[in-house]
Protein backbone atom coordinates (compact mmCIF):
# COMPACT_ATOMS: atom_id res chain seq x y z
CA UNK A 1 0.00 0.00 0.00
CA UNK A 2 1.33 3.37 -1.04
CA UNK A 3 2.20 5.43 1.55
CA UNK A 4 -0.80 8.36 2.58
CA UNK A 5 0.57 11.48 2.43
CA UNK A 6 -0.98 14.15 4.47
CA UNK A 7 -1.88 17.82 4.93
CA UNK A 8 -1.20 19.97 8.01
CA UNK A 9 -3.99 22.63 8.35
CA UNK A 10 -3.26 25.52 10.88
CA UNK A 11 -5.74 28.06 11.18
CA UNK A 12 -4.28 31.74 12.65
CA UNK A 13 -5.26 34.77 13.78
CA UNK A 14 -2.92 37.59 15.11
CA UNK A 15 -0.54 34.55 16.89
CA UNK A 16 2.47 35.77 15.47
CA UNK A 17 4.23 35.54 18.92
CA UNK A 18 3.39 31.48 18.93
CA UNK A 19 2.67 30.22 16.02
CA UNK A 20 6.29 28.92 15.03
CA UNK A 21 5.94 26.65 18.11
CA UNK A 22 2.79 25.17 16.68
CA UNK A 23 4.92 25.56 12.68
CA UNK A 24 7.84 23.70 14.32
CA UNK A 25 5.49 20.99 15.68
CA UNK A 26 4.11 20.13 12.40
CA UNK A 27 7.02 20.37 10.19
CA UNK A 28 9.51 17.80 12.07
CA UNK A 29 6.51 15.02 11.83
CA UNK A 30 6.38 15.81 8.12
CA UNK A 31 7.65 13.22 5.67
CA UNK A 32 7.96 13.24 1.90
CA UNK A 33 5.13 14.37 0.30
CA UNK A 34 3.79 16.09 3.55
CA UNK A 35 2.88 19.81 3.81
CA UNK A 36 1.69 22.33 6.39
CA UNK A 37 -0.47 25.04 5.54
CA UNK A 38 -0.81 28.20 7.87
CA UNK A 39 -3.89 29.78 7.00
CA UNK A 40 -4.07 33.18 7.62
CA UNK A 41 -7.12 34.73 9.01
CA UNK A 42 -6.54 38.59 8.31
CA UNK A 43 -3.36 38.91 10.76
CA UNK A 44 -1.92 42.22 11.02
CA UNK A 45 0.89 41.31 13.49
CA UNK A 46 3.34 39.85 11.12
CA UNK A 47 2.18 36.67 10.63
CA UNK A 48 3.14 36.62 6.91
CA UNK A 49 7.02 37.15 8.06
CA UNK A 50 6.75 34.10 10.29
CA UNK A 51 5.19 31.77 8.16
CA UNK A 52 7.46 32.32 4.78
CA UNK A 53 10.79 32.29 6.15
CA UNK A 54 10.01 28.60 6.33
CA UNK A 55 9.78 27.72 3.29
CA UNK A 56 8.84 23.92 1.64
CA UNK A 57 6.69 22.22 3.03
CA UNK A 58 5.02 25.10 5.07
CA UNK A 59 2.59 26.45 2.65
CA UNK A 60 1.52 30.07 3.28
CA UNK A 61 -2.50 31.61 2.78
CA UNK A 62 -3.87 34.19 3.45
CA UNK A 63 -7.54 34.92 3.61
CA UNK A 64 -10.20 37.99 4.81
CA UNK A 65 -11.02 37.64 8.46
CA UNK A 66 -14.03 35.33 8.48
CA UNK A 67 -13.35 33.00 11.69
CA UNK A 68 -12.56 29.43 12.40
CA UNK A 69 -14.58 27.67 10.43
CA UNK A 70 -13.81 29.86 7.03
CA UNK A 71 -10.11 29.45 7.96
CA UNK A 72 -9.97 26.17 8.29
CA UNK A 73 -12.04 25.55 4.92
CA UNK A 74 -9.69 27.50 3.08
CA UNK A 75 -6.81 25.08 4.42
CA UNK A 76 -8.97 21.48 3.32
CA UNK A 77 -9.25 23.65 -0.08
CA UNK A 78 -5.68 23.99 -0.79
CA UNK A 79 -4.80 20.70 0.98
CA UNK A 80 -3.28 18.12 -1.39
CA UNK A 81 -2.14 14.85 1.05
CA UNK A 82 -4.48 12.13 1.37
CA UNK A 83 -5.48 12.60 4.87
CA UNK A 84 -5.77 16.17 6.32
CA UNK A 85 -4.95 17.14 9.94
CA UNK A 86 -5.97 20.25 12.23
CA UNK A 87 -3.81 22.60 14.79
CA UNK A 88 -4.28 25.49 16.53
CA UNK A 89 -1.34 28.05 16.16
CA UNK A 90 -1.46 28.35 19.79
CA UNK A 91 -0.77 24.45 20.49
CA UNK A 92 1.37 22.15 19.57
CA UNK A 93 1.66 17.98 18.56
CA UNK A 94 3.06 15.90 20.46
CA UNK A 95 6.43 13.78 19.18
CA UNK A 96 5.02 11.36 16.73
CA UNK A 97 1.71 12.37 16.16
CA UNK A 98 1.44 11.82 12.34
CA UNK A 99 3.15 8.89 12.64
CA UNK A 100 0.47 7.40 14.79
CA UNK A 101 -2.60 8.35 12.86
CA UNK A 102 -0.94 7.87 9.33
CA UNK A 103 -0.43 3.92 10.69
CA UNK A 104 -3.57 3.59 11.81
CA UNK A 105 -5.62 5.12 9.04
CA UNK A 106 -3.33 3.18 6.58
CA UNK A 107 -3.99 -0.40 8.63
CA UNK A 108 -7.64 0.43 8.88
CA UNK A 109 -9.00 1.94 5.44
CA UNK A 110 -12.72 1.75 6.81
CA UNK A 111 -11.81 4.53 9.09
CA UNK A 112 -13.09 7.84 8.35
CA UNK A 113 -11.35 9.52 10.87
CA UNK A 114 -8.84 9.10 13.84
CA UNK A 115 -8.58 11.83 16.86
CA UNK A 116 -7.30 11.36 20.75
CA UNK A 117 -6.67 12.61 24.04
CA UNK A 118 -4.23 15.63 24.57
CA UNK A 119 -2.76 17.47 27.73
CA UNK A 120 -2.83 21.10 28.96
CA UNK A 121 -0.02 23.23 28.92
CA UNK A 122 -0.84 26.28 31.67
CA UNK A 123 0.74 29.78 31.99
CA UNK A 124 2.67 28.73 34.54
CA UNK A 125 4.22 26.15 32.34
CA UNK A 126 2.85 23.18 34.10
CA UNK A 127 1.61 20.54 32.28
CA UNK A 128 -1.18 18.43 33.21
CA UNK A 129 -2.74 15.52 31.18
CA UNK A 130 -6.25 15.48 30.34
CA UNK A 131 -7.67 11.58 30.32
CA UNK A 132 -10.44 12.56 27.49
CA UNK A 133 -13.67 13.03 29.35
CA UNK A 134 -16.88 14.51 28.61
CA UNK A 135 -14.96 17.22 29.03
CA UNK A 136 -14.92 18.07 32.58
CA UNK A 137 -16.88 15.05 33.32
CA UNK A 138 -16.15 11.17 33.83
CA UNK A 139 -13.93 9.25 31.48
CA UNK A 140 -15.96 8.27 28.56
CA UNK A 141 -16.06 4.79 28.39
CA UNK A 142 -14.95 3.88 25.09
CA UNK A 143 -15.50 0.39 24.84
CA UNK A 144 -18.69 0.84 25.10
CA UNK A 145 -19.35 3.96 22.73
CA UNK A 146 -17.23 2.78 20.27
CA UNK A 147 -16.10 -1.43 20.64
CA UNK A 148 -13.22 -3.84 21.90
CA UNK A 149 -10.18 -1.64 22.50
CA UNK A 150 -6.99 -2.85 19.91
CA UNK A 151 -3.64 -2.84 21.57
CA UNK A 152 -1.63 -0.36 19.80
CA UNK A 153 1.03 -3.70 19.57
CA UNK A 154 -0.97 -5.45 17.27
CA UNK A 155 -1.24 -2.38 14.77
CA UNK A 156 1.44 -2.54 11.45
CA UNK A 157 3.25 0.26 11.00
CA UNK A 158 3.38 1.55 14.70
CA UNK A 159 6.76 2.98 15.54
CA UNK A 160 8.29 0.49 18.04
CA UNK A 161 8.93 3.43 20.37
CA UNK A 162 5.87 4.52 20.40
CA UNK A 163 4.12 4.47 23.76
CA UNK A 164 1.33 1.53 24.37
CA UNK A 165 -2.08 2.92 24.00
CA UNK A 166 -5.36 1.11 23.02
CA UNK A 167 -7.69 1.60 19.98
CA UNK A 168 -11.37 2.27 19.81
CA UNK A 169 -13.15 1.80 16.25
CA UNK A 170 -17.13 2.56 15.91
CA UNK A 171 -19.85 4.88 15.35
CA UNK A 172 -19.65 8.10 16.85
CA UNK A 173 -22.68 9.79 15.57
CA UNK A 174 -25.21 9.20 18.15
CA UNK A 175 -23.09 9.46 21.47
CA UNK A 176 -21.94 13.02 19.74
CA UNK A 177 -25.43 14.66 20.09
CA UNK A 178 -24.44 15.30 24.10
CA UNK A 179 -21.04 14.19 24.19
CA UNK A 180 -18.14 16.69 22.27
CA UNK A 181 -15.22 14.59 22.39
CA UNK A 182 -13.56 14.95 18.80
CA UNK A 183 -10.75 17.76 19.62
CA UNK A 184 -9.82 19.54 16.32
CA UNK A 185 -5.91 19.51 17.30
CA UNK A 186 -5.94 15.51 17.66
CA UNK A 187 -7.88 15.08 14.42
CA UNK A 188 -7.10 13.36 11.53
CA UNK A 189 -9.40 12.51 8.46
CA UNK A 190 -9.51 11.27 5.14
CA UNK A 191 -10.28 14.32 2.84
CA UNK A 192 -11.30 12.49 -0.57
CA UNK A 193 -13.61 9.84 1.43
CA UNK A 194 -15.32 12.51 3.65
CA UNK A 195 -16.18 14.56 0.76
CA UNK A 196 -18.57 17.17 1.59
CA UNK A 197 -18.71 15.92 5.23
CA UNK A 198 -15.45 18.10 6.25
CA UNK A 199 -16.66 21.16 5.90
CA UNK A 200 -17.09 23.45 8.64
CA UNK A 201 -20.22 25.93 8.84
CA UNK A 202 -19.23 29.65 8.09
CA UNK A 203 -22.27 31.03 9.46
CA UNK A 204 -21.94 30.16 13.36
CA UNK A 205 -19.68 32.30 16.00
CA UNK A 206 -18.20 28.68 17.43
CA UNK A 207 -19.30 25.30 17.74
CA UNK A 208 -17.96 24.89 13.84
CA UNK A 209 -16.12 22.04 14.63
CA UNK A 210 -18.86 20.49 16.45
CA UNK A 211 -20.85 20.65 13.46
CA UNK A 212 -18.20 19.36 11.39
CA UNK A 213 -17.00 16.07 13.25
CA UNK A 214 -21.21 15.03 13.54
CA UNK A 215 -21.51 15.22 9.96
CA UNK A 216 -18.43 13.05 9.60
CA UNK A 217 -19.20 10.25 12.38
CA UNK A 218 -22.65 9.99 10.35
CA UNK A 219 -20.51 9.57 7.37
CA UNK A 220 -18.19 6.71 8.23
CA UNK A 221 -16.71 5.25 11.38
CA UNK A 222 -14.43 7.10 14.04
CA UNK A 223 -11.27 5.60 15.65
CA UNK A 224 -10.01 6.76 19.45
CA UNK A 225 -6.58 6.39 20.64
CA UNK A 226 -6.59 6.75 24.70
CA UNK A 227 -2.97 8.42 24.75
CA UNK A 228 -2.16 12.10 24.40
CA UNK A 229 -1.10 14.03 20.91
CA UNK A 230 -1.11 17.43 21.40
CA UNK A 231 -1.03 20.04 23.84
CA UNK A 232 -3.26 22.67 24.37
CA UNK A 233 -1.97 26.00 25.43
CA UNK A 234 -4.52 27.68 28.29
CA UNK A 235 -4.00 30.81 27.67
CA UNK A 236 -5.83 34.90 28.37
CA UNK A 237 -5.66 36.77 24.98
CA UNK A 238 -8.14 36.60 21.34
CA UNK A 239 -8.86 32.89 19.94
CA UNK A 240 -9.95 32.03 16.63
CA UNK A 241 -13.24 31.74 18.45
CA UNK A 242 -14.98 33.26 21.69
CA UNK A 243 -18.48 33.82 22.47
CA UNK A 244 -20.60 34.58 25.79
CA UNK A 245 -23.18 32.16 27.47
CA UNK A 246 -26.06 33.25 25.19
CA UNK A 247 -24.19 33.03 21.98
CA UNK A 248 -23.40 29.70 22.93
CA UNK A 249 -26.76 28.16 24.13
CA UNK A 250 -28.42 30.12 20.73
CA UNK A 251 -25.32 28.57 18.64
CA UNK A 252 -25.81 25.03 20.23
CA UNK A 253 -29.76 24.68 19.06
CA UNK A 254 -29.19 26.11 15.50
CA UNK A 255 -26.24 23.24 14.89
CA UNK A 256 -27.50 20.50 16.72
CA UNK A 257 -30.83 21.18 15.18
CA UNK A 258 -29.52 21.06 11.64
CA UNK A 259 -27.46 18.52 12.28
CA UNK A 260 -29.58 15.62 14.11
CA UNK A 261 -32.78 17.87 13.61
CA UNK A 262 -32.47 17.38 10.12
CA UNK A 263 -31.99 13.50 10.45
CA UNK A 264 -35.47 11.91 10.14
CA UNK A 265 -33.76 8.18 10.59
CA UNK A 266 -31.96 9.58 13.87
CA UNK A 267 -35.11 10.94 15.08
CA UNK A 268 -37.40 8.33 14.58
CA UNK A 269 -35.11 6.02 16.82
CA UNK A 270 -33.51 8.83 19.21
CA UNK A 271 -36.05 11.17 18.82
CA UNK A 272 -36.52 11.88 23.40
CA UNK A 273 -32.92 12.71 23.86
CA UNK A 274 -33.25 14.98 20.59
CA UNK A 275 -35.73 17.04 22.18
CA UNK A 276 -34.34 16.61 26.06
CA UNK A 277 -30.89 18.26 24.53
CA UNK A 278 -32.88 20.89 22.75
CA UNK A 279 -35.05 21.79 25.85
CA UNK A 280 -31.42 22.11 27.66
CA UNK A 281 -30.23 24.96 25.47
CA UNK A 282 -33.60 26.35 25.10
CA UNK A 283 -34.01 27.11 28.87
CA UNK A 284 -30.21 28.26 29.05
CA UNK A 285 -30.86 30.81 26.41
CA UNK A 286 -33.85 31.52 28.15
CA UNK A 287 -32.16 32.18 31.45
CA UNK A 288 -29.74 34.37 30.03
CA UNK A 289 -32.17 36.51 27.74
CA UNK A 290 -33.71 37.10 31.16
CA UNK A 291 -30.83 38.18 32.64
CA UNK A 292 -30.24 40.59 30.04
CA UNK A 293 -34.06 42.06 30.70
CA UNK A 294 -35.34 40.47 27.39
CA UNK A 295 -37.87 38.92 28.39
CA UNK A 296 -39.97 38.78 24.78
CA UNK A 297 -36.93 37.16 23.89
CA UNK A 298 -36.77 34.79 26.52
CA UNK A 299 -40.26 33.73 26.35
CA UNK A 300 -39.72 32.70 22.53
CA UNK A 301 -37.44 30.16 23.74
CA UNK A 302 -39.64 28.91 26.70
CA UNK A 303 -42.81 28.51 24.96
CA UNK A 304 -41.32 25.63 22.97
CA UNK A 305 -40.11 23.32 25.94
CA UNK A 306 -41.89 20.65 26.47
CA UNK A 307 -42.70 20.82 30.16
CA UNK A 308 -43.28 24.18 31.26
CA UNK A 309 -40.75 26.12 33.09
CA UNK A 310 -42.70 27.82 35.96
CA UNK A 311 -40.51 30.17 37.48
CA UNK A 312 -38.50 31.54 34.24
CA UNK A 313 -42.37 31.87 32.63
CA UNK A 314 -43.49 34.27 35.15
CA UNK A 315 -40.39 36.37 35.48
CA UNK A 316 -40.59 36.36 31.66
CA UNK A 317 -44.43 38.42 31.90
CA UNK A 318 -42.59 41.12 34.24
CA UNK A 319 -41.60 44.35 33.05
CA UNK A 320 -38.09 43.49 32.21
CA UNK A 321 -37.06 46.91 34.89
CA UNK A 322 -38.29 43.70 37.33
CA UNK A 323 -37.02 41.39 36.46
CA UNK A 324 -33.25 43.00 36.23
CA UNK A 325 -34.31 44.74 40.06
CA UNK A 326 -35.40 40.87 41.64
CA UNK A 327 -32.58 38.81 39.64
CA UNK A 328 -29.84 41.92 41.19
CA UNK A 329 -31.51 41.31 44.65
CA UNK A 330 -30.82 37.58 44.21
CA UNK A 331 -27.42 37.95 43.53
CA UNK A 332 -26.53 40.61 45.91
CA UNK A 333 -27.99 38.71 48.48
CA UNK A 334 -26.51 35.82 47.65
CA UNK A 335 -22.90 37.31 48.16
CA UNK A 336 -23.89 38.96 51.50
CA UNK A 337 -25.05 35.61 53.40
CA UNK A 338 -22.44 33.86 55.63
CA UNK A 339 -21.07 30.27 54.67
CA UNK A 340 -23.70 27.38 55.89
CA UNK A 341 -22.20 26.10 59.25
CA UNK A 342 -20.29 22.91 58.70
CA UNK A 343 -22.88 19.46 60.33
CA UNK A 344 -21.84 18.54 63.43
CA UNK A 345 -20.61 14.73 62.75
Amino acid sequence: MARLSISAVIPTYNRASVLGRAIDSAVTQCQAGDEVIVVDDGSTDGTEAVVTAYGEPVRYLRVPHGGAGAARNAGVRAARGDLVAFLDSDDEWMSGKLALQRAILEHFPEVLFVFSDFGYVWPSGERTHHRLGYWDQAPVPWALVLGSAIPSATIPGIPADAPAFRLHIGRLYEHSLRHWTVSTITLMVRREAAGDALRFPEDVPLYEDLECYARLAAHGPAAFMDCETAWNHRFQGPRLTHADELTAAETALKVIGRVWGADPEYLRTHGEEYAAVMDGYRTRAARELLAQGRCRDAREHLARLRRPNRPYQLLSRLPPTVVLAILGLRRLVRRRLPAAPERAP
